[in-house]
């Protein structure tokens, strides 16, 4: 499979045909239900497999709310969101496909395809928490800052502004205060 993904871009979906779906979740649950009559009587194995049983039901659910969304409806972020969700579903059920098929997926190149959705993951993740992250305002810090340190020339400037205060204030017969 082909993603865009290296560079966070979007998909379009109409290029790709999703067949394969259905045959790997068939494969995973006709794998299920060839068991002996010796297996059938191990009541962890059964109680496994019911577990999956409902697994798959839960992704295919999921699957199919996913791919009936209206793709360029969504914003960037959320089309980013949804082509990382549906390439690592998919990569993961083609994993648990070779599984069952008896090839060892970590020597398959499934393995390096997980590994780069991984990475791209992180990678949005990444972008993500740097879109919300706070701002500064730097001119109002430059302003805060300004004020809060001392330059010699304020001590210039308060000194001239300042008067000398009259320490003897003399006051006429009204109050007032005489010159």
């Amino acid at each position: 499979m082909n993603y865009s993904l290296g560079t966070i871009a979007p998909l379009n979906y109409s290029n790709y045909s999703f067949h394969i779906l259905p045959a790997i979740i068939g494969q995973i649950k006709m794998a299920t239900l060839d068991l002996d009559e010796e297996l059938l009587k191990d009541e962890e194995l059964v109680g496994n497999i019911k577990n999956l049983d409902h697994s798959i039901v839960d992704i295919e659910a999921l699957l199919e709310s996913r791919m009936n969304v209206d793709y360029n409806s969504l914003s960037m972020e959320d089309k980013i969101k949804h082509d990382l969700l549906i390439a690592f579903t998919l990569n993961s059920l083609y994993w648990v496909y070779l599984r069952l098929g008896g090839i060892d997926p970590t020597t398959h190149s499934i393995k390096r395809e997980l590994d780069r959705i991984k990475s791209t993951m992180d990678m949005a993740k990444g972008a993500m928490a740097k879109k919300n992250m706070l701002r500064v305002d730097k001119k109002a810090a430059e302003r805060f800052i300004d004020n809060a340190l001392w330059t010699p020339e304020d001590k210039k400037r308060r000194s001239q502004n300042m008067e000398k205060p009259n320490k003897k204030i003399k006051f006429d017969e009204n109050g007032d205060p005489s010159k």
